[in-house]
């Protein structure tokens, strides 16, 4: 198994930089699946691995590499799996926003390693500092290749694009501080809702005029989960109760520039955020429900 690639593009570097700070953030460990066409960061949940995947996020190689190459496990299996700890990439790639290069390559050293090779401007001269970072990462075997697949998702009953990323955080990270649950809900007629109580209050936060994607209601509610709202429908609202803190983390993607991220709503079972770049790399975030 061979893999180098090579980046120049300070653009490129900067959101590579801040999409791996993201996921480092939602889990300790991830697995990098790297193909001929694209790069995938893979997050399964550290409660309950192995498991489907909670993260699953594209990044074409054309967009980001400048020169890119890859030897995978054989003729018939040409993918490489490595599992590797988050924040240790994610540290390495501090000093990515103001460097001139990033090489990255599978190596042996002590045990297997993905190298990352930076090259620095020096601020006292013209020549260039290189540092090197190796981060140790296990050679996940063929046999497991399966638990890292795309999960295969039921048909959302309803696709919603979200409201500005940051607006949304603000909002999220404050009804973090008072309750561990939040419910998100979302109406045919574009309105989202994110709901929380408590003992001591209800609290809702609105937003309208939203872009709904598809919707593949009606849904029939008995039962008293969401607030109704006037002259509104109830049988086109679907709903999804959710942890609070997985929401809030997913939502810290702000700081990755991207042009749309959509939610979608499998009613009561589970939340899919969807957030797109025009480079179009693609990050999903797979939030399970919450029932009682």
């Amino acid at each position: 198994m061979k893999f180098r690639s090579v980046m120049i593009d300070a653009g490129p570097m900067r959101e590579f930089a801040n999409i791996v700070t993201t996921i480092s953030k939602l889990s300790k460990e991830c697995v990098l699946r790297i193909a001929e066409d694209k790069l995938y960061f893979i997050v399964s949940d550290d409660s309950n691995a192995p498991g489907p995947p909670i993260l699953w996020c594209e990044i074409p190689h054309t967009m980001f590499f400048s020169e890119y190459q890859m030897v995978g496990l054989d003729d018939e299996h040409k993918d490489i799996y490595l599992g590797f700890a988050a924040a240790n990439l994610a540290r390495s790639l501090v000093t990515l926003k103001s460097a001139k290069t990033l090489k990255m390559k599978l190596t042996k050293k002590q045990c297997p390693c993905l190298t990352l090779e930076i090259e620095m401007p020096s601020s006292t001269s013209q020549q260039t500092r290189h540092v090197t970072h190796d981060i140790p990462v296990v050679v996940i075997p063929r046999k497991m290749w399966s638990d890292f697949h795309e999960p295969n998702t039921p048909v959302p009953d309803i696709s919603i694009e979200l409201p500005p990323l940051k607006q949304l955080r603000t909002t999220i990270d404050r009804m973090r501080t008072m309750a561990p649950e939040v419910v998100i809900r979302a109406s045919a007629e574009g309105r989202l809702t994110l709901q929380i109580k408590t003992d001591m209050a209800k609290v809702s936060t609105r937003f309208k005029d939203l872009r709904v994607e598809a919707f593949a209601g009606p849904i029939e509610h008995s039962d008293s989960e969401t607030e109704t709202q006037v002259n509104e429908d109830t049988s086109r609202v679907c709903y999804c109760r959710v942890d609070t803190k997985k929401l809030s983390i997913f939502l810290s993607a702000d700081q990755i520039s991207h042009n749309r991220t959509v939610c979608s709503i499998v009613h009561k079972k589970l939340v899919i955020l969807c957030l797109q770049t025009e480079e179009n790399v693609k990050l999903q975030c797979f939030i399970s429900g919450i029932v009682y």
